[in-house]
């Protein structure tokens, strides 16, 4: 975690994704902003956060462990997200982590300070409680995709992860978060190409045959 000395990037982005709207309190005034790289962690299971984080930029991954050397990811967050409400707002310990996928960025507010203030801004509750709905309601989506086989999850994926026909995720990003190895999802990518469905363009896939990909995920995209 690095600072970010910057009051105009820190304004910029909080007017970018209407933070302002988010809470009565003035989120210029009580935070700071800053960096994570790929892999360090945001929260970890069982430690109260120092900070709330509003993810600005990358993409994070909630995840559990499983057993001692496999985790399951729960969720995933790309901007803009609120992380830590659920539990070290309150000062409860969490039962899962969050670890930066990618480089990210954040706009943080330290809860030994302005705690209280958070805890009483009826809009940021307001907020915070249509979150945790929308959460509640994932999780679930999440737990039930696991029955679902490979190529169904990964037609999903790639589907509500696409735009203007173009997947672009970061291929070992989304192993994690289908909680699939990074080999057995180049295995199914490939099968994806060589049934026309996907073409692969530098860094990117384009999608060939949307129906069929449509099919593979058994839903109406």
């Amino acid at each position: 975690m690095k600072r970010i000395n910057d009051s105009e990037r820190l304004s910029s982005y909080i007017m970018n994704h209407e933070l302002n709207h988010y809470m009565h309190s003035n989120l210029q005034e009580i935070s700071t902003l800053q960096s994570f790289e790929k892999n360090e962690h945001l929260i970890q299971s069982g430690e109260i956060s120092d900070f709330l984080y509003f993810l600005v930029e990358g993409t994070v991954i909630v995840y559990s462990y499983a057993s001692d050397t496999q985790n399951i990811c729960i969720n995933y967050a790309s901007a803009m997200m609120p992380l830590g409400e659920a539990s070290s707002l309150w000062g409860i310990e969490p039962k899962s982590s969050v670890k930066a996928a990618t480089k990210c960025i954040c706009i943080c507010i330290s809860l030994a300070t302005y705690r209280n203030t958070l805890q009483q801004d009826v809009l940021f509750l307001q907020n915070t409680c249509r979150l945790l709905s929308t959460r509640l309601n994932t999780s679930i989506t999440v737990a039930n995709s696991l029955a679902e086989s490979f190529d169904m999850r990964l037609a999903k994926f790639i589907l509500e992860n696409q735009k203007n026909d173009i997947f672009t995720f970061q291929l070992t990003t989304c192993a994690a978060i289908l909680n699939i190895s990074y080999r057995h999802l180049l295995r199914i990518i490939m099968q994806f190409r060589e049934k026309d469905i996907l073409e692969k363009f530098g860094n990117s896939y384009i999608i060939r045959d949307l129906n069929a990909l449509k099919n593979l995920a058994n839903y109406d995209y």
